[in-house]
């Protein structure tokens, strides 16, 4: 017997639908507007943004010309051929064993210049709660064209694949029955918690999470929903979980998670009525031991770090030592590439022993061991054997690697930065002159000059994927070298890696050049004055 439980109908989902239609003949950049209140279809061009390093104006404010409406909030703004709901009907529907949400909307979709074409559709999420699964199936026209198992916390793809992404800040929806969609949101929640804890036999804790804003109002609750079907003790998903995807990744990243097919293994556990922890810790070959428990408790994705720390070390202690060491040095250094660090530490075992490890993760920023991660990966065999050879202290490490790497041959790579790159980081401030290297040999010899490994960086200069600005001074001796990430500064050293805040007429000049380049400081090398400070400094 099937039973309607709540139940939303969306009259309007957009006042507007529009496609980027790129550079067209013109050169100007072309977008092509549907009305959704009068039924017409246009197109518009538009110039280049004002003072604009990256191109052309999006054309979010626009009039339709047909019936004089502007357009300036609720417009879906979507792919050739991708379809955007023009209304939706939501239905929680709910059987003896299953509850499914179905949604049901007429779509629009752009399929040709100044062609418009509607279809049905349809997507249906089914919770099996004797099965302790989710499926998420969709329709268009009638025709069946995915239907996916969902609930694993790192298996996104149906956010793309749902119309439910549209229900998000800019539509109508979100704006005019945001309450109802949260009262539909929680009878669908409490409806599979009931059900869960009839088939389980006890109390399963809240399954309520904030959507945030980024995937819309929708998503985010129902993964979580999804997840806690499968494992109804575990925690609920993270704050991280609301914001973009790529803030999502650098979670899982700053976990040193890259591979998550473990998680598929852990749910199969939990649904044979395994606890979530023991899962993790049988899964993983941990300890059974109630600190290991209780640091899962409070953070179960921390599960890699653990795991980690004790693969590089035999010894308890030193094992639990390791994980505090590791998650401390990576709320420090969050900016960082940790891919390399599980193989570098294993490395550095055989040279210093599990304690050596130990101290390596512990005093990060003092031994400079993302610089020593970055360096051993590229020296040659006869470097790494030398390594093992050689009584090096772990203090000196640093150093007798940055000097062995600048011995290694080195071949000369011309680097190939954007123009506005270019031009937005080079310039000549007061008596400091900021520039950009043009090929590795000069990061090489400034590298030697400044005693340090920026020459380890020519690989993420030659990809465009970190830039190193060289500063300069009036008697043309370098004084610096800054770090650029996208438009932001995340590195700033003086000589032998002394951060710029030790020089404060220097600390003053960089500042000065970031806000002439419109760049953000996010490093602690650089000491930002506030107002405040600013203020006390002029005398009276």
């Amino acid at each position: 017997m099937t039973k309607i439980a709540a139940e939303v109908i969306i009259p309007h989902m957009f006042t507007a639908y529009a496609e980027d239609l790129g550079h067209r003949n013109t050169g100007l950049h072309h977008f092509q507007y549907f009305c959704e209140g009068c039924g017409q279809i246009f197109s518009s061009a538009w110039g280049r943004l004002p003072q604009s390093m990256h191109g052309y104006e999006r054309g979010n404010y626009f009039t339709c010309p047909y019936c004089r409406v502007k357009h300036d909030k609720y417009v879906a703004y979507i792919e050739r051929g991708a379809p955007a709901p023009d209304g939706a009907r939501l239905v929680v529907k709910e059987y003896k064993t299953v509850v499914t949400l179905e949604v049901y909307s007429n779509t629009l979709e752009f399929n040709d210049y100044l062609g418009v074409y509607e279809r049905q559709y349809k997507e249906t999420f089914r919770f099996d709660i004797a099965k302790q699964s989710v499926s998420f199936t969709n329709y268009r026209t009638g025709i069946k064209q995915e239907s996916i198992e969902i609930g694993n916390p790192f298996e996104l793809d149906f956010f793309l694949k749902s119309i439910l992404r549209f229900f998000c800040s800019n539509s109508l929806a979100n704006a005019e029955q945001k309450s109802e969609l949260n009262a539909l949101l929680k009878v669908l929640r409490e409806t599979v918690k009931s059900k869960l804890e009839k088939r389980l036999k006890h109390k399963v804790p809240s399954m309520f999470v904030s959507s945030g804003t980024y995937w819309g109002i929708l998503l985010i609750p129902i993964l979580n929903i999804a997840y806690r079907v499968a494992c109804p003790d575990a925690p609920n998903l993270p704050a991280e979980y609301r914001g973009a995807p790529l803030d999502i990744r650098d979670f899982w990243r700053n976990k040193l998670i890259k591979k998550y097919r473990y998680m598929d293994r852990i749910m199969s556990k939990t649904r044979q009525k395994k606890d979530f922890l023991t899962a993790l810790i049988e899964n993983h070959s941990l300890p059974d031991k109630p600190l290991v428990r209780r640091i899962l408790t409070e953070d179960p994705f921390a599960i890699k770090m653990l795991s980690t720390s004790f693969r590089l070390c035999k010894n308890y202690d030193h094992a639990i030592s390791t994980f505090y060491g590791v998650r401390k040095m990576i709320d420090t250094w969050r900016h960082q590439d940790y891919d390399g660090i599980p193989k570098f530490l294993r490395a550095m075992k055989k040279l210093y022993g599990e304690a050596g490890v130990n101290r390596l993760v512990w005093e990060s920023s003092e031994l400079n061991m993302f610089d020593c991660a970055r360096l051993y990966g590229q020296l040659n065999d006869e470097n790494k054997k030398s390594l093992k050879e050689e009584p090096v202290k772990l203090r000196d490490l640093h150093d007798w690697m940055s000097l062995q790497h600048k011995r290694q041959t080195h071949v000369n790579v011309k680097f190939t930065v954007p123009d506005y790159i270019v031009k937005r980081l080079s310039m000549q401030r007061s008596r400091l002159k900021f520039f950009l290297p043009e090929e590795s040999m000069q990061l090489l010899e400034a590298g030697h000059e400044l005693h340090n490994c920026v020459a380890a960086y020519g690989d993420n200069m030659k990809d465009n994927k970190l830039w190193i600005v060289l500063v300069a001074d009036d008697t043309g001796r370098l004084a610096a070298c800054l770090g650029i990430r996208g438009k932001e500064l995340i590195e700033a050293k003086l000589d032998r890696n002394m951060p710029v805040s030790s020089n404060v007429k220097l600390n003053s000049e960089i500042l000065d050049w970031a806000k002439y380049a419109n760049i953000k400081i996010n490093t602690s090398d650089v000491k930002v004055t506030s107002k405040k400070e600013s203020k006390e400094a002029v005398p009276a």
